[in-house]
């Protein structure tokens, strides 16, 4: 299991409760992103409406802007993004974040 099952719950709810908020893409992602075409992919820092649990698999999911072109939000893991440290959640998230990378480079990186 790669999330922590009491806390992942408490950090999604209270994550929703702070929408919107902005976070700043990693450069990877972008160029990542901006490799599929993605529509506003091109901005580092982009606005979070909404989240999801999207299973152990995927974990928490920040949902973007939407695209003036497709209409379709923006979707990336949260493991993939900064918020700002000023964020009240910015430690639960770091902590998260850690967490999960260290899960996920023990299962050879999924």
């Amino acid at each position: 299991m790669l999330d922590h099952p009491a806390k992942t719950p408490r950090l999604l709810a209270a994550l929703k409760a702070a929408a919107p908020f902005e976070v700043e893409l990693a450069p990877s992602l972008i160029d990542h992103l901006q490799a599929k075409n993605i529509a506003n992919a091109d901005r580092m820092h982009q606005v979070v409406w909404d989240l999801s649990y999207a299973g152990d698999e995927g974990g928490i999911m920040c949902h973007m802007s939407r695209s003036a072109e497709t209409g379709r939000a923006l979707v990336v893991s949260l493991t993939y993004v900064r918020v700002p440290r000023s964020m009240l959640l910015a430690r639960a998230v770091a902590d998260y974040q850690k967490h999960r990378v260290k899960k996920l480079k023990q299962q050879g990186g999924r």
